[in-house]
Parts: structure tokens; C-alpha cells; sequence
């Protein structure tokens, strides 16, 4: 239905809470790869909101990394359970995408609404009566030649689900394709060089620095 007809925009996509501190927020660093990733994570109340959120470097120039980030399609393919994506509507600060994923035991059908601003920010919005309304910002600065990624997201469940398990769920499926998202990013820059450790800590300091 929603192919053969314009998406109903809910106005536009409030994230700026996202960027505020967090309640009882943790982290933990990861090795992704040869990568440093920060996980970042909160519950808020007995799991009415979950907050998840990854920040980490693309060796990717940020115009590349822009353009491997906001394929849609392309990142369906690296992203466990999405069976297929569609782009339903495109407009240079607008689309809305159609998701079919398998979570857990379920198979759903997606539909994404989101701003972009190429090429720093995009934010998205899901509201939907099985998962429940959820929303995330992406943003992007330059960092030397490299590229400074954070990532997101919040969402208020339609029902009660230990919030254990979803930010389980999600952050096994964001490092995941966080992985391969950074390898298509090293085939956008051909020349970097392996991390040392040395550059892995350097990485994690300013990662930590800003959140």
C-alpha cells in the first residue's frame, strides 16, 4: 500500500534528547575487527525507554563515508535479519525506507522515516504497533582523514520485553554491522594502514572524551 502512495510524515524527527546525557548511562569498549568501537547503553525505568548508541572512527573520508552510510540497500545486506530493503520515497532531505527483518522469533515489515543533512546528519523514526516508536540520529565529522561516526538510538517498546534482551539483540546486531559497514569503508580508503595498539587507545580516548 505504502508504495503506490506518499508517506504520511509524523513531522519532523525530534533527536536532540539523544544527545543529551543519558540516565545511568554505561559503556564498554569493543575490538571491532581491528577497530575501536564504544558501546553505550541505559534503561530507563523498568524498560519503558532504551537508549543504545555506538561511536567509532571510519577510515573513510567523511563525503565516502556519507555515501556508504546512507545506502539503504547496501546496508540491508550486512545487517542480521534484514531480508530486504525498498526505498519507498527519495528526496535530497527525506526518504522513507521499507525494512522486512526477522527479530528473534517474529518477521516484520519496516517502514523508516528519515531527514538527512547530507553530509553530517541523519536522523530516523519507526512507529510501529508490534515494536513500538523508535528513533535514532546518525552524525558524522571529519577527523583528520578519517571519519568520526556516533550512532543513536532510542525506542519506547509496544510491550513489556526485559530490556536485557533488546539491548542484547541490538547490540549484537549494531557491532555486527558495524563490521562490515567498516569494510566496505577500507575499500572507500585504500591506503589505511593497519591500527597499531598505540592508535586503538588513542581512538578510545577520544571517543570517551566526548560522550
Amino acid at each position: 500500500m505504502l508504495c503506490g502512495a506518499a508517506l504520511a510524515w509524523a513531522g519532523s524527527i525530534e533527536t536532540a534528547f539523544l544527545e543529551q546525557p543519558w540516565p545511568k548511562q554505561r559503556t564498554r569498549d569493543y575490538e571491532v575487527g581491528k577497530y575501536a568501537v564504544q558501546w553505550r547503553q541505559a534503561v530507563k525505568g523498568r524498560g519503558e525507554e532504551i537508549f543504545a548508541g555506538a561511536a567509532f572512527a571510519s577510515p573513510a573520508a567523511p563525503q565516502a563515508t556519507w555515501d556508504l552510510a546512507t545506502d539503504y540497500p547496501g546496508l540491508g545486506t550486512m545487517t542480521p535479519g534484514v531480508e530486504q530493503v525498498q526505498v519507498l520515497e527519495d528526496t535530497p532531505a527525506r526518504q522513507a525506507i521499507q525494512i522486512d527483518i526477522k527479530v528473534l522469533w517474529k518477521k516484520l515489515r519496516l517502514v523508516f522515516e528519515i531527514e538527512r543533512e547530507p553530509p553530517s546528519v541523519a536522523r530516523f523514526r519507526l512507529v510501529n504497533e508490534v515494536v513500538g516508536e523508535y528513533r535514532g540520529l546518525c552524525r558524522m565529522s571529519p577527523a583528520g582523514e578519517q571519519t568520526r561516526v556516533e550512532l543513536a538510538t532510542w525506542l519506547r517498546p509496544a510491550v513489556r520485553v526485559p530490556p536485557g534482551l533488546i539491548l542484547w539483540v541490538e547490540r549484537v546486531a549494531m557491532l555486527r554491522g558495524i563490521r562490515e559497514f567498516l569494510k566496505d569503508c577500507e575499500q572507500a580508503a585504500p591506503s589505511v594502514a593497519r591500527l597499531t595498539v598505540s592508535d586503538k587507545n588513542s581512538i578510545l580516548m577520544s571517543l570517551r572524551s566526548t560522550n
